[in-house]
């Protein structure tokens, strides 16, 4: 085919190519070339290029047209987002043409007629179903219709591929293909029509394979396959983290929580009724961060990971009154103090900024600790550190365990004053006496040198032991959470998780809820995000800071990322009120449905409605019993999954791209 042909169609938009003679074409290309400077042309648009069966190779450019026959059977928005954002040059053309109500009418009631005649003389079980699927859809094309929602139309669809090289076209075109086939879509290569379908990918309104790539269909499928990304949240890298699957597109829901530039902080906040799937999903969010090799720290008051986390070679900390695993409070294990962002080498102010935290610990254990309790404790737990000889010390790593002073050694310190100055020992009496159970009492907890070893990737403190030990509850917290700050804040380089689950319990000791809010601002700074899920969502909004501030508006003010499985209608009126979010009558309904699974994602600004679901591997490691059943398995064992997996070389490329520009997986 010369350049003067493809001239005259460009110009000739509405004359089909088999129908002009030889005569016709000879006396249009006179006109044509008589009005335009050719040379000038060919030298912009070089028209040489040759049709095969299959494909048309133009100069150094190999095109390929693939024609939509078929169309998934469920209508959902932005059906076509995968395909828009894979790695080459795809382009989707689409024409809608309106068709005759009357006669779509007639189609209609002609094919249900057909359908149910056909079916009263059909015994093949899948025969059946699949007429029966086509008088279900006959019958919604009319329901739609009598509602005056939609009316008909004739929709089509065609995408253009192009490559530099043959192979290259074979590959994109494998690739795009198995993307179509995903979505539910029947893809065909009008081979030796090549012709006729580049010319109808062409932007100049001309599809000449109309009769042969026309679906019957409304106004509200074909607006489906418009490019609407507005409830979207997809923001798909090798280190993204996926969230869930859009309800509204079907898209994943995935967000680069390490893109500072779009993610301001790692932190999210899972609020959620019970049963509703919220610790499914911050297991899920466990075992996927375990894959990527970060440190995950969980603090489990209701026992409710230790499985997991055991199953993942992790460490569990049982912590009771009287646990053997001992986490010493008077110890300090990181440089960084809580009002600096450096690291601090002088020993002497690594000290002074404990025994500020300390006395927040303190205040825990005795709730109405006075100023003069708390001045005169300042200079006890001074003279534990000076007297336990760590002073002499330049740094950190060259005090071990068993040399920091404990919380006998305080009691010893109180005990001195008991003999020495009795008027300030008057002032502390009370805490004395409450140290006392916690030293020499049954209540052991807090009392001796650290003894866990935590030298693992993932580490969980079970603190449901102390559910009912209320009066050593929170300080169990409050000394636990301590302790992950400073581990936390110890390496900037490694990638690290916190995970709180019934979060509410924090905000009963305004300490406690200080240094939580304190951290959940600041860990942004070391690489760190912290994930907190609550189903107690009331708790969390009365509950304060040490000044005043609302615990859960600060929280979830500091987090970028909110997910909301099911409230109560209480819960969601609330979060409107008290935490001043608005919700859209639409994210009211989903929310007071309190479907399991189902959530309304917050990032930023954007929000998606969307379904958590388990892959296979997550809901066999998590509940075995359901694997079995859902996938008829006898066994809970580990599939080959390797087998399953079949890559063109173009995808295998396009991974390989996606790695080197997304960095560390």
């Amino acid at each position: 085919m010369g350049a003067g042909d493809k001239i005259i169609d460009f110009f000739m938009p509405n004359t089909k190519k088999n129908e002009l003679d030889e005569k016709n074409v000879i006396g249009k290309e006179a006109l044509v070339t008589d009005a335009i400077d050719r040379d000038s042309l060919h030298a912009l648009f070089p028209f040489s290029w040759e049709q095969y069966p299959n494909y048309i190779q133009s100069g150094e450019n190999f095109v390929r047209i693939i024609a939509i026959a078929d169309y998934p059977k469920k209508v959902y928005g932005n059906w076509l987002s995968e395909l828009k954002r894979k790695k080459g040059v795809i382009d989707i053309v689409q024409y809608i043409d309106s068709a005759a109500n009357n006669t779509m009418i007639s189609y209609y009631k002609k094919t249900i007629t057909n359908k149910e005649t056909e079916l009263l003389g059909t015994f093949d079980p899948y025969k059946k179903k699949i007429l029966k699927k086509y008088i279900d859809s006959a019958n919604m094309q009319l329901d739609k219709y009598l509602d005056s929602s939609t009316t008909f139309v004739f929709q089509h669809t065609l995408i253009y591929l192009r490559a530099e090289t043959l192979r290259e076209l074979d590959d994109l075109t494998e690739n795009v293909k198995n993307t179509l086939v995903k979505l539910q879509m029947k893809p065909l290569i009008p081979t030796k029509a090549m012709f006729q379908a580049f010319w109808s990918a062409m932007p100049i309104d001309e599809n000449l394979l109309g009769d042969y790539t026309y679906k019957e269909s409304n106004t509200e499928a074909a607006s489906s396959m418009f490019p609407f990304d507005d409830a979207e949240i997809l923001d798909l890298k090798p280190r993204s983290d996926i969230e869930g699957v859009n309800k509204d597109t079907n898209s994943l829901v995935a967000i680069d929580m390490l893109d500072r530039n779009k993610t301001l902080n790692q932190n999210m906040v899972v609020i959620g009724t019970s049963g509703v799937g919220k610790t499914t999903y911050m297991i899920q969010k466990i075992l996927r961060y375990a894959i990527q090799d970060y440190q995950i720290y969980i603090i489990d008051p209701e026992n409710e990971y230790t499985e997991v986390v055991e199953l993942l070679g992790g460490a569990v900390l049982h912590l009771s009154s009287n646990a053997k695993d001992k986490i010493n409070p008077m110890q300090i294990f990181s440089e960084e103090t809580v009002s600096s962002d450096e690291a601090v080498t002088n020993l002497d102010l690594l000290v002074k900024d404990k025994i500020q935290r300390l006395k927040g610990f303190f205040e825990v254990i005795k709730s109405d600790i006075t100023q003069e309790e708390k001045a005169v404790l300042d200079d006890v737990l001074r003279a534990a550190y000076i007297n336990s000889g760590i002073m002499k010390y330049q740094k950190l790593s060259e005090i071990h365990d068993e040399q920091w002073p404990t919380l006998t050694n305080v009691y010893d310190e109180m005990t001195k004053l008991k003999e020495k100055d009795q008027e300030r020992y008057q002032i502390i009496k009370g805490l004395y006496i409450i140290l006392g159970s916690y030293t020499h009492g049954s209540n052991t907890l807090f009392d001796g040198h650290t003894n866990v070893n935590l030298h693992n990737n993932i580490v969980s403190f079970d603190l449901k032991p102390l559910q009912s030990e209320r009066e050593v509850q929170a300080g169990a917290y409050l000394n636990t959470f301590q302790f992950l700050w400073d581990e936390i804040t110890k390496e900037r380089r490694k990638r690290k998780k916190l995970f709180v689950d019934e979060f509410h319990f924090l905000t009963l000791h305004k300490a406690a809820a200080t240094f939580f809010h304190q951290a959940y601002k600041r860990f942004r700074k070391y690489n760190a995000g912290a994930i907190a899920g609550t189903q107690q969502i009331q708790d969390v909004i009365e509950g304060t800071t040490d000044t005043g501030q609302n615990i859960g508006e600060a929280i979830i003010g500091n987090s970028y990322t909110k997910v909301f499985f099911g409230l109560d209608g209480k819960g969601v009126d609330d979060v409107i009120t008290k935490l001043r979010m608005n919700f859209s009558e639409k994210e009211k309904k989903l929310l007071n449905r309190k479907r399991q699974g189902d959530a309304l994602m917050i990032y930023g600004s954007q929000r998606a409605f969307m379904k958590v679901e388990l892959t296979e591997e997550e809901l066999r490691l998590i509940d075995p019993e359901a694997y079995m059943k859902k996938y008829n398995r006898e066994k809970a064992e580990q599939p080959n999954y390797s087998e399953r997996i079949k890559l063109v070389p173009s995808e295998i490329e396009q991974l390989e791209s996606d790695f080197d520009k997304g960095g560390e997986i």
